[in-house]
């Protein structure tokens, strides 16, 4: 891998997301019949960013084969008076990920994972729960899957770190399909020009981010910085964390 490479992963995210559902299994992915998901003995998981991305949900199990021997279902799904932000965090390959803000009025694009047991524990891990996000419970939200059918709860990793703050608004993933947006949408490499700015302004967008992903002190100490003006996600209508 050439020194290149990792700093162009870090500029992609959320990385490859399909139009529609689609279920992830062993031997790759698939698109997915519109609800053809299964629900029983699965959690609801709702993915804002790159969670969505079939490679990115790969890469987390790859070394998990036995827990794709039921495969995972991903329903594409609008949520209603969300958006996705970004997270006032640095993550361990270099990109600032998602997290959900409330946004009245709005209505984003995300998809849904549907989880075993076992498939749930293991994205604990890889979304640093306890460290970087909270495993919530939403409640009295409004969730409408591509096959039309709606939910008023789901489950979401909210950022422990609180919301990226940009002239006192959070700031919205470009990447993201969202109507009635409220907040100014960046790209990752603007959004990384941006923590760059606020952190370490004398350095080169690519030596900015060769420096945290390779030095987790160097990632910390910007993270700390970035939390330091973070805005919470801002929802009222209920809410319980249950993997803080």
């Amino acid at each position: 891998m050439t020194t290149d490479c990792p700093i162009t992963h870090a500029k992609a995210y959320p990385f490859d997301i399909p139009d529609g559902s689609y279920v992830l299994g062993k031997d790759g992915w698939k698109p997915m019949t519109v609800g053809g998901h299964k629900t029983e003995k699965r959690h609801a998981v709702i993915a804002s960013g790159s969670n969505a991305s079939p490679n990115r949900l790969a890469a987390k199990y790859q070394d998990y084969g036995y827990l794709l021997d039921e495969p995972v279902y991903v329903s594409r799904a609008t949520l209603h008076d969300f958006d996705s932000v970004y997270s006032a965090h640095i993550s361990g390959y270099g990109s600032i990920p998602a997290t959900l803000a409330h946004a009245p009025g709005a209505e984003t694009d995300v998809f849904v994972t549907w989880l075993t047991d076992g498939q749930l524990a293991r994205m604990h891990d890889t979304e640093a729960v306890g460290k970087n996000y909270d495993f919530a419970r939403l409640d009295r939200i409004i969730l409408v899957l591509e096959d039309g059918s709606g939910y008023t709860h789901g489950h979401a990793y909210l950022s422990k770190r609180g919301c990226l703050n940009h002239d006192g608004q959070p700031i919205s993933l470009a990447a993201t399909k969202t109507q009635g947006r409220m907040w100014k949408a960046m790209s990752q490499t603007d959004v990384l020009r941006h923590a760059r700015d606020v952190t370490a302004p004398d350095q080169d967008i690519d030596t900015f981010i060769k420096a945290h992903i390779d030095c987790p002190d160097t990632r910390q100490t910007r993270t700390e910085q970035l939390a330091q003006t973070a805005l919470d996600h801002g929802w009222t209508g209920g809410l319980k964390i249950l993997a803080p």
